[in-house]
């Protein structure tokens, strides 16, 4: 019997109703009647583990087996090398890997079987027949869409395409998709899906390493539950600048990233991804929050978090190369605004009669790091007055960093640089006026500050 001794409290899980696994999995499970998996229970050794993975092989339904996922779990190991990003780490992590699944990590272990016409006809999630996974799915790719805010016609590089939902609604909205996997059922899947729908989307069968010598560019990198998937994810952050045009940005959707892991990046230990790892072989990692920004900044990368009411294990990371990174938000785009002046179009005019907060925005979530923000005025327009710039976070309940100024001073930019230890949900900056004061704000910049 083997043991796996460890002592510490594991990261709760995240579902991820996007994934390929569990969906495929449930639907092609049959009929059987389970033990009582009502208890939550820690797993210590693989006969144990086979033992649960037995009980939700035998769920009857997709609902059946999701709740039998939520059952068991293994404690992370202890001794884990202090430095995540070094090698020793790494290796520990692919150790533990080859422990549970039995066998050394190789690419073709994420090998995905199902019959290519059957989701063709009817594709997850709704082969489920799952009212909470297609609910859920249907959820997450409108945020995620939603999120990413593209211009018309941008060109999309998705990479892990799987079952094609995010790629077909890409395509419906008239982007030009490009859809890498390495699965070449998946691949098979997403053209016949686009065929089908007449849609601009060119298939590639291919791992994450294409992008090292791709000689097209992109208005937008994409992963959806799949970036948790890379076994070099330093390697595969840094490679993503070389594909991406100038204003481009990279988005993380739905990816297990999470505050309360409790190691900074590693095999996830919950029922749903020991199933994963130990009866199919994928690789399920999961990134603490602080790492995963950790490791965009290192890698040349600004990022900024959408985070969903509900699911609440819905976020979308969105990077911009950090060199140039600076997000721009205006009154026009509905981000920006102000109790004491006059917002007209994009910008904001300072009304001279009245005092108050004449601006305050754009309410968005920034992890830990280093940042400036500027309020950038019409360069034409007279500024005069006594002002109060601050950042604040919790819808103003926390206040991160201050100036007073003369608005009539210096160039007609007004710059506050901040930096927080945590994230910073519901950021905003401020500008308190004074009587007399007369400015027009024509838009609010964040940037990283190195």
């Amino acid at each position: 019997m083997i043991s796996f001794p460890w002592p510490r409290r594991a990261a709760s899980s995240r579902r991820d109703p996007a994934g390929a696994g569990a969906g495929a999995a449930a639907a092609a499970v049959p009929s059987a009647t389970c033990s009582d998996a009502s208890r939550i229970g820690v797993v210590r050794t693989l006969e144990e583990l086979d033992e649960k993975i037995r009980e939700c092989d035998c769920a009857a339904s997709d609902g059946a087996l999701r709740q039998c996922f939520g059952t068991f779990r293994m404690e992370p190991p202890s001794g884990m090398p202090d430095d995540p990003f070094s090698e020793e780490y790494r290796q520990l992590q692919f150790d533990l890997y080859h422990r549970i699944a039995g066998k050394r990590y190789e690419l073709a272990n994420e090998a995905t079987v199902f019959d290519v016409a059957a989701a063709t006809r009817r594709p997850f999630p709704f082969s489920t027949g799952s009212a909470g996974t297609v609910g859920e799915s249907l959820i997450s790719t409108g945020f995620i869409v939603r999120s990413m805010n593209l211009d018309a016609g941008s060109r999309v590089l998705e990479l892990g395409s799987g079952w094609g939902t995010m790629t077909m609604a890409l395509g419906l909205l008239g982007h030009s998709v490009t859809a890498l996997d390495v699965e070449p059922r998946f691949c098979e899947l997403v053209r016949r899906r686009a065929a089908h729908d007449g849609l601009p989307v060119t298939v590639v069968n291919d791992d994450f390493a294409w992008v090292e010598s791709a000689d097209q560019s992109f208005d937008a990198v994409l992963f959806t539950s799949s970036f948790h998937h890379a076994a070099d994810h330093l390697r595969l952050l840094r490679s993503l600048h070389r594909v991406l045009r100038p204003g481009g940005r990279v988005f993380f959707g739905s990816e297990p990233i999470n505050v309360d892991l409790p190691y900074p990046w590693g095999l996830r230990l919950d029922g749903q991804s020991l199933w994963s790892i130990r009866k199919h072989g994928w690789l399920e990692l999961g990134f603490n929050e602080r790492y995963f920004a950790e490791a965009l900044r290192r890698t040349g990368w600004f990022a900024r978090k959408h985070v969903a009411a509900d699911p609440a294990w819905l976020t979308v990371w969105e990077a911009h190369p950090r060199a140039t990174a600076a997000l721009r938000f205006t009154a026009g785009d509905g981000t920006l605004h102000t109790a004491a002046g006059v917002a007209d179009g994009g910008s904001i005019a300072l009304d001279p009669a009245r005092a108050g907060i004449a601006l305050f925005g754009p309410y968005i979530t920034l992890p830990a790091d280093r940042y400036i923000a500027r309020i950038l005025f019409r360069a034409a327009a007279a500024r005069r007055g006594q002002a109060l710039m601050d950042v604040a976070a919790d819808s103003g309940r926390r206040r991160i960093a201050t100036r007073a100024f003369d608005l009539a001073e210096g160039p007609p930019i007004a710059e506050l640089p901040f930096q927080s230890d945590d994230e910073l949900r519901l950021l905003e900056v401020r500008l308190f006026c004074s009587e007399g004061c007369s400015a027009i704000i024509e838009a609010v910049e964040i940037a990283p500050a190195e």
